[in-house]
């Protein structure tokens, strides 16, 4: 097995109820995790008991220099950034979000990072630039629960990112062949110890999106069974919606008929892949952001120009959030194609009727409707292959 289909390995994980029965004592304590945990069910706005509006987030930090600026950006869609600087050593942060969701904390001179549930309560951020990863957050109880959560896996996740150094620094394939091997046993580990909580914890937006993450690491019915487990103000979620998805959507392999989805374009025009029946379709899913997809578009220029007489079309659907990042990478990579969206990013309907959880991802069509090809990550020496299945279903 080659080293580059090791960093890409999927696993095989075995039934829920197996994974759960093995874990069932698992414990554990975070750093920077010192407030009383609090499980009650969280829907998609404030949380049950918190009428508060607004958000005011104290952020306390030892280390850094007077006049050092900082960003807080909404993980989901970084169009919502704000930004402020340190003064005798505080930065605050006020505002309000429509539902609570994960931010990220980082200085303009990056580096480091802190990641936390930001909700519209009174927040308080304690820590110093030597343990900025660990930072002390009172006040959220959402937080107060991915804390919980994160800290059932984290001597395990501390023992994986050595395990990654080491391989990447590994000049011999062998050799790091081997220590990929050791880090698919941690992300085993690691994901049955994440869906144990799912089941034992009490539901929260912390837990549905947990298993929202693990979307594609389990069979329909096992998904189905943990995704009873919410109650309905969970399950109608961003997150929830996309769970649905999977849910109800048959498993796309070569032979399976497309399903029809539609977005608009960079002109506000509808598009749906049904308006193209009839033709070879080539649907790719990329974004700005996604280098890997970007390094593909001059291939998919030169294809879509070559047999567009043969009734060959290329569909690009894009998991951007941003408008402007989205249109503006169009521009750059000189689309010309057919290019759409829904600007829901990985929260997209439209991407998860295709269970799209990373991209690159791209899916041929035949004239037939049918799947004929399916391209999974970014693969320098897949083009002829691509090509080669294009010309076939063409016809020369």
């Amino acid at each position: 097995m080659s080293l580059c289909l090791w960093r890409f390995l999927l696993l095989s994980l075995s039934p829920v109820s197996l994974i759960l029965a093995s874990f069932s004592s698992v414990r554990g304590e975070a750093n920077g995790c010192k407030a009383t945990v609090d499980f009650r069910p969280a829907n998609a706005g404030n949380p049950p008991g918190n009428k508060q509006r607004s958000f005011t987030v104290t952020v306390r930090l030892g280390g850094f220099a007077e006049g050092t600026k900082f960003y807080l950006i909404n993980l989901d869609s970084t169009s919502g950034i704000d930004s402020g600087k340190i003064h005798h050593r505080l930065c605050i942060f006020k505002g309000q979000v429509t539902e609570p969701g994960q931010y990220r904390l980082y200085p303009e001179t990056g580096g480091v990072y802190f990641n936390f549930w930001l909700e519209n309560r009174n927040l308080a951020i304690t820590g110093d630039s030597s343990h900025f990863s660990e930072l002390v957050v009172k006040g959220g109880p959402l937080q107060d629960i991915s804390c919980r959560v994160e800290s059932r896996h984290k001597a395990l996740d501390r023992d994986r990112d050595s395990l990654v150094r080491m391989a990447l620094a590994e000049t011999k394939e062998e050799n790091a062949m081997q220590v990929w091997k050791k880090i698919s046993v941690i992300d085993a580990r690691v994901t049955a110890i994440r869906l144990q909580t799912i089941a034992s914890f009490n539901p929260s937006l912390v837990t549905i999106k947990e298993l929202y993450f693990l979307r594609n690491d389990l069979t329909r019915d096992s998904l189905q069974e943990l995704f009873n487990r919410f109650p309905a103000s969970l399950q109608d979620t961003k997150y929830g919606d996309v769970i649905r998805q999977y849910v109800s959507a048959e498993s796309l392999q070569v032979g399976s008929p497309y399903i029809d989805i539609a977005g608009k374009d960079t002109a506000g025009r509808a598009v749906r892949l049904s308006d193209f029946k009839g033709s070879v379709l080539f649907l790719d899913f990329w974004a700005s952001w996604c280098g890997p997809c970007r390094a593909n578009n001059p291939q998919l220029a030169l294809l879509a120009k070559k047999y567009a007489a043969k009734g060959f079309r290329v569909v690009s659907f894009s998991i951007d959030t941003s408008p402007e990042g989205w249109t503006s990478a169009s521009r750059a990579d000189s689309i010309g194609w057919t290019n759409i969206s829904d600007l829901k990013g990985f929260y997209s309907l439209q991407a998860a009727a295709y269970k799209v959880r990373g991209i690159p991802k791209a899916f041929l069509i035949g004239r037939d409707g049918r799947i004929a090809y399916i391209v999974n990550g970014y693969d320098s020496n897949g083009a002829a292959a691509l090509e080669d299945r294009i010309r076939e279903l063409v016809g020369h």
